[in-house]
Formats: C-alpha cells, structure tokens, sequence
C-alpha cells in the first residue's frame, strides 16, 4: 500500500519542510506555465513529451525533474500503479492517445476521448510530484491542438480533481468529462493564458469529499450526471455532506490487486496528496 512521505522530495534548495516546498514549487511552476502558454504549442503527445514538460514545469525545484518515479505512491487514499510497472503503463497509455485522438469535428466525442486517456494517466502517476500540473497542460495542449480550447477559469478545478481519480479507480469517465465540458469551445472562441490564471486553486479537502460523493453518487444514480446536479459554483454548495464510499475495482494491469475497498473520507483527506506536494 502507498504511503506518505515523511519528508519532502529532494529539491534543489534543500527544503525540508513540505508546507514550504509546495509553495515554493507553485510558485515557480507557475512561472514556467506562463512561458510554455505563451510559447509554441505543443503538437506532439508522446512519452517523451509528457516527461520534457514535467522537466520544464519543476526545473528550477527538482533535480529530476522528468523522471519517471522509483517510489510507491498514492492520491485519494488510494495506491497508485506500483513504480515497477510505471514505464510499461505509461506507454500503453501512450499508445492509446495516438490511435485515438480526440475527435476534430465533434466536441462532446473530443472531450470524452480526452477524460478517458487523462483517467489511464491518473493511475499510472509517472511522476512522484507535478503529476497534475503536468497533465493538465499536456490535455489542455492535446484539446488546442484537435481545434479545442478549454476555458479553465470556468471549470471547477475541485470536481476536475476529483474525477480524475474517480476515472483512475474505475475506469468511469464521464464523470470527468461532465467537469471540462463547460470550459470547451472551439479554438476561435477560447480564451488564452487561463492555466495559468488558475494556477493552485484547487483545494485537497475539498477533491476529497466531492470523490466520495461522486462514488457514492455513481452507485445510486447510475447514468445521471453528477456535474448537473450538484456542481454550480466553484465550491462544493453549502451542506454538502461526505458520505463513506462503495467497493470499487481499480484498474487492470497496474500491480493493484482488483476488490480495493474506496478509502475511508478521513483517510482520503489525510492523503490527498501523498503523491507529491503539488500532485
């Protein structure tokens, strides 16, 4: 089972304290967010390139940055594909993404294709920190590059988050694709720069206890969508109440046994992060 770190991950400033480290990390990371929007798009989704962003996002706080992770981690309470098999999932992830590329013609067929390849990469965690810094610029990138544009200063950071991680333990992602899809538009009527306006303001307790309200919602409404129902602000709504979740199957092929039971919500708040400080 994945654990959390005692301590901060070796960085170039030698920061030991891990509240310190996140916040240094968001604050260059950002910075080198705003180069890569404001620079040449990115037009190929390989491996290679899933790992030069990472190394470009936390360059000036990791020394490994855009290595692929030798740890066992986890996010959400839950462990994550053991390290051993990291760099075979990841390319079958990669496979997947170039024989099926998200639709040029057809929104709702783009972003599904798009929740589905970012719920196959959630699980697999490459990194053991800047996971979600990484990727959701490599599928905003992937979006732009079908002639899609996602307005990200109108999409709940919290639920994106959460149902990522209810794709990963699942492999359910319409729950995902509910989230992005008020921010899509296409090309001609997006907004530029909005990652980086939006840039740290998710919040862990929060993604917590909207995952195991989807998890619980998805059993008892199958088929319906959460996002219509309960998201309307950027904040889950007043008296939102967390509820424990459902056994639920974990995905094939990664070294996690199948019949994983979905974590306890203190648990899962706990650990939100145990993957890395940023995620």
């Amino acid at each position: 089972m994945a654990h959390k770190s005692a301590q901060a991950p070796v960085n170039s400033f030698d920061i030991t304290d891990a509240g310190e480290l996140e916040e240094a990390a968001g604050r260059y990371a950002t910075r080198r967010l705003a180069e890569l929007e404001d620079g040449a798009p990115l037009t190929n989704f390989t491996a290679d390139d899933l790992s030069e962003v990472h190394r470009y996002l936390l360059q000036d706080i990791y020394p490994w940055g855009g290595d692929l992770r030798t740890e066992e981690v986890g996010a959400m309470g839950m462990p994550m594909c053991r390290a051993a098999y990291v760099p075979d999932m990841l390319a079958t992830v990669m496979k997947n993404i170039d024989k099926n590329p998200p639709s040029r013609t057809n929104m709702d067929e783009a972003i599904a294709t798009v929740a589905d390849h970012w719920g196959e990469l959630t699980i697999v965690h490459p990194f053991r920190d800047g996971n979600s810094r990484t990727q959701r610029y490599f599928f905003d990138q992937m979006m732009r590059d079908a002639g899609w544009s996602i307005d990200w200063t109108v999409v709940n950071a919290n639920e994106v988050h959460a149902a990522r991680y209810i794709a990963a333990a699942t492999t359910d992602s319409r729950f995902l694709a509910d989230a992005l899809r008020p921010g899509v538009t296409t090309i001609d009527e997006g907004v530029d720069g909005t990652l980086q306006k939006t840039q740290g303001i998710r919040d862990n307790t929060t993604s917590a206890e909207l995952f195991h309200q989807m998890s619980q919602f998805r059993v008892e409404h199958p088929g319906q969508s959460f996002h219509d129902q309960h998201i309307t602000v950027t904040t889950p709504p007043p008296g939102y109440e967390v509820m424990s979740a459902p056994n639920a199957t974990l995905r094939a092929g990664t070294g996690i046994t199948d019949g994983t039971t979905m974590p306890d919500i203190n648990n899962t708040i706990s650990k939100t992060n145990d993957a890395g400080l940023g995620d």
